[in-house]
This record gives structure tokens, C-alpha cells and sequence, in this order.
């Protein structure tokens, strides 16, 4: 069974952040996540549970496909940009 890739989690969670133009604590307590577990989460250094990840699909219109396995069927256009700016920053 493939195991969810925690640092590609933690770049897709970051670009919904960025595209939300929110900071990491105020972006986590939309989704009601502890501010400090978030910024673990994003760094790829703790997993995102379920319950976690369905709060941030059903706030940000994101589906959990994406989340879990970076499906772009259906995302929206400034998460979708974000996203590349944050893949052409890790590129350089």
C-alpha cells in the first residue's frame, strides 16, 4: 500500500494558504487545526488526518484527492497558481 507523501501534502496545503493570502496561524484556525500542529503539517513533518483534511476541503473547495494525492481535477485557479509558484520557487 503507498504511503501519502507528507512533504507533498504540506506544499498543497501551503498553496491553498497562499492563495487564501492568510498567515499560517490564522489559515489553521479556519479549519479549527492547533496553529503549531498546522505548521508541522505543512512542513511535512506530521501527518494531515482525516478530519483535518476535510475541513480544509470543505472551507477552501478543494477536494481531498488533491490533498492526499495532488489531483488537479477541478481546482480552483489562484490554488492552482499558487501552487506553481511554490513548485517554480522549490526549482531554483
Amino acid at each position: 500500500m503507498p504511503k501519502i507523501d507528507l512533504q507533498n501534502v504540506g506544499i498543497r496545503l501551503a498553496a491553498i494558504r497562499e492563495a487564501s493570502g492568510l498567515s499560517s496561524g490564522d489559515f489553521a484556525r479556519t479549519v479549527d487545526i492547533d496553529p503549531s500542529s498546522y505548521s508541522k503539517i505543512e512542513l511535512g513533518k506530521k501527518s494531515l488526518n482525516a478530519d483535518m483534511g476535510f475541513r480544509v476541503a470543505e472551507r477552501w473547495g478543494v477536494s481531498m484527492d488533491f490533498l492526499y494525492r495532488g489531483s488537479l481535477n477541478g481546482l480552483p485557479e489562484n490554488i492552482l497558481n499558487s501552487l506553481r509558484q511554490i513548485e517554480n520557487t522549490n526549482r531554483r
